[in-house]
């Protein structure tokens, strides 16, 4: 349906961080086996879920699921809106819904990682103790009366786009007794981070589309007939060459009707084009 990365290229190191780790206590308990770095095809699997849950054809809540069964987490959230507004659509995922109001209307402005978050680019990937020392984080309020009466301890981030406390933001949590973050996980994240941040932006577009194809003159008059069944190709996973086949028309003629489709709805690529269709109800995937 979506555009899918090259497996081959699901090793890719995360994007550097504008912030080098500091020194601290490990964590590490050695009777505690570290995680297994997930396979290249549960990436692609993870990375298929990303996309699936931009369009709504998948939860949020069952990608953040996902993730933390192959980095090892034990609870996380997604802030689509930035942590700003944690109440605005922030998905949350195994976290004890008693801490989740108190972090919305108090604990999330008290975090004392939050001065150093503002300066990174986006698609960093870092652990709390890489962005304040762990004896200084251990003292602070946000720790002791929100953090540890949860059983959490170290957590690793995901920063996506946005200016300051507005930029999107992924957290998954570790317990105290689990290991410290692996290197392969911060690597795993940013890989999965950079397709999460162009989901989202889907997700931010198709929102803002949906009310220009409801107020058209009718969903079905917005594309030509044959603009909607090659969209529909396109969704169900076929090459434009097949389609051509299949429709008795050349190649040339089924690019140039995605090409129409793509600029009547102002979508940046065929894959796009085909989440927000699917999305208004255009075409059948």
């Amino acid at each position: 349906m979506l555009d899918r990365p090259d497996p081959s290229a699901m090793a890719a190191p995360a994007p550097a961080a504008a912030v080098v780790p500091r020194r601290g206590r490990s964590r590490v308990d050695r009777r505690i086996p570290a995680a297994s770095p997930p396979g290249d095809d549960d990436i692609l699997r993870l990375v298929g879920q990303v996309y699936d849950a931009s369009i709504g054809g998948e939860a949020w809540d069952a990608v953040l699921t996902r993730l933390l069964e192959l980095l090892g987490g034990e609870s996380g959230a997604l802030f689509p809106a930035g942590y700003a507004a944690p109440a605005d659509g922030a998905i949350h995922v195994r976290c004890d819904p008693a801490f989740i109001a108190p972090y919305n209307d108090h604990y999330h402005r008290m975090s004392p990682a939050l001065p150093a978050t503002a300066r990174l680019p986006a698609g960093s990937v870092l652990t709390n103790h890489m962005l304040v020392p762990e004896a200084a984080y251990t003292r602070t309020e946000f720790y002791n009366d929100h953090i540890r009466p949860q059983g959490k301890y170290s957590n690793i981030s995901w920063f996506g786009t946005g200016e300051g406390v507005d930029r999107r933001l992924l957290c998954l949590w570790r317990q105290r007794w689990q290991p410290a973050w692996e290197p392969a996980a911060l690597r795993v994240l940013g890989t999965v981070g950079l397709h999460l941040g162009r989901a989202l932006e889907i997700q931010r577009r198709l929102a803002v589309a949906r009310p220009a194809a409801r107020s058209a003159a009718g969903p079905a008059d917005l594309l030509a007939p044959q603009e909607r069944v090659c969209l529909g190709g396109v969704a169900r996973g076929a090459s434009s060459k097949l389609i051509a086949r299949q429709l008795g028309l050349s190649m040339h003629t089924v690019n140039a009707y995605l090409a129409s489709a793509r600029r009547k709805l102002k979508a940046a690529s065929r894959s796009e084009a085909v989440a927000m269709a699917l999305s208004a109800g255009l075409i059948d995937g």
